[in-house]
């Protein structure tokens, strides 16, 4: 007697895969939510999602798309002149609060050796009134091109800052007989796209008061300067700062605003305590960070100063839980001594490496 032969059942039968495509527009909308990192790993999906996420369109997209803020926190266990490793730390940015005292979390994103990098300039041996910048524009595969800017000679005196494309940074020009006469203050404006110096803005002197030691920030789009007035009389602190703000590039026109501190924060050279401005959050407050942790496990706070004087809690105190606050921190990796540290607010991710 012949066995009537099943049919093959469901488990046995060769399942087809179902593919499903997304509309362009929403495979656009869906990765421009996504992190750097993320993005970086993407690319070797497909030649398709490589092709999109490297497009002119998704990069706009990319940088209109609403993320949350971010914090940068960098960190070296050794002295500015010989940095053994170089910890960078991020975490989530907080909306402004109405508390004057509240905490965040910085998970460590990645641990580095020690790295140096700087503008080179030099002079012509032949020319030494004249100035030489080496411009150095790196791409996906390094180094795409150098070019050589000229100018006139002058001291550069602070580290710059990037605001739409202009770098700005604090420079002393010498006059013919400077011994009677100080160098002139002024800042030098450079051309980032165009590769040039666009001017040296003439500076009052009040604003580089401080010298390698002044503050440059970014406050409403424009440059700004944050100099603490009272120092001179306090010691080592200060509670009173003026704010001053390059109005007008063209005309070099300068503003003062004078702030008062509900409290007093450390402003000592060299190796002691310092607490700077290295920029504001989008309601406009000014940040104040440590330059260095002096002591082994001990809190890292950050000063928020809210600049409308009609608020009646102009300053807030923010505790950044995981910046090197832990003895199982310091012993894990190896730190000692002094560390050097930089917190930097309102980052955003950049696809330009992509």
């Amino acid at each position: 007697m012949m066995k009537r032969k099943e049919p093959p059942s469901d488990k046995s039968r060769p399942r087809k895969k179902l593919h499903v495509f997304l509309p362009y527009d929403m495979e656009v909308e869906t990765l421009s939510r996504l992190p750097g990192k993320s993005l970086m790993k993407f690319l070797c999906v497909s030649k398709t999602w490589s092709s999109l996420i490297r497009s002119q369109r998704f990069v706009a997209s990319y940088y209109a798309a609403k993320k949350p803020s971010r914090f940068v926190v960098a960190l070296t266990n050794g002295v500015s002149g010989d940095p053994k490793r170089l910890f960078i730390l991020s975490g989530e940015e907080e909306a402004t609060s109405s508390s004057s005292s509240s905490s965040l979390v910085a998970a460590a994103t990645s641990i580095l050796p020690s790295m140096a990098f700087s503008l080179v300039t030099s002079n012509y041996d032949h020319n030494p009134s004249v100035m030489v910048h080496e411009v150095i524009t790196l791409g996906r595969g390094g180094v795409v091109s150098r070019s050589r800017v000229t100018s006139p000679y002058y001291r550069p005196m602070t580290v710059g800052l990037s605001i739409n494309g202009f770098m700005y940074y604090a420079a002393s020009v010498p006059v013919p007989n400077e011994a009677e006469t100080p160098p002139t203050p002024v800042f030098v404006c450079f051309d980032v796209r165009n590769e040039r110096i666009l001017s040296f803005i003439t500076t009052p002197k009040e604003v580089l008061v401080w010298k390698v030691y002044t503050s440059l920030i970014e406050y409403k789009g424009k440059l700004a300067v944050l100099v603490p007035t009272n120092c001179l009389r306090t010691g080592s602190s200060f509670d009173r700062f003026d704010l001053w703000i390059l109005e007008d590039v063209t005309k070099h026109e300068w503003s003062r605003q004078s702030f008062q501190l509900p409290l007093s924060l450390p402003f000592a050279f060299r190796r002691s305590q310092r607490m700077i401005s290295q920029g504001t959050n989008k309601a406009g407050e000014i940040i104040f960070s440590p330059t260095n942790l002096q002591h082994r496990a001990q809190p890292f706070y950050v000063f928020y100063f809210n600049t409308d004087t009609k608020s009646t809690k102009s300053t807030r105190r923010v505790r950044i839980h995981g910046v090197a606050d832990t003895e199982e921190f310091w012993s894990r990796h190896g730190l000692t001594g002094m560390c050097c540290v930089s917190f930097s607010p309102q980052h955003n991710d950049s696809i330009a490496f992509l």
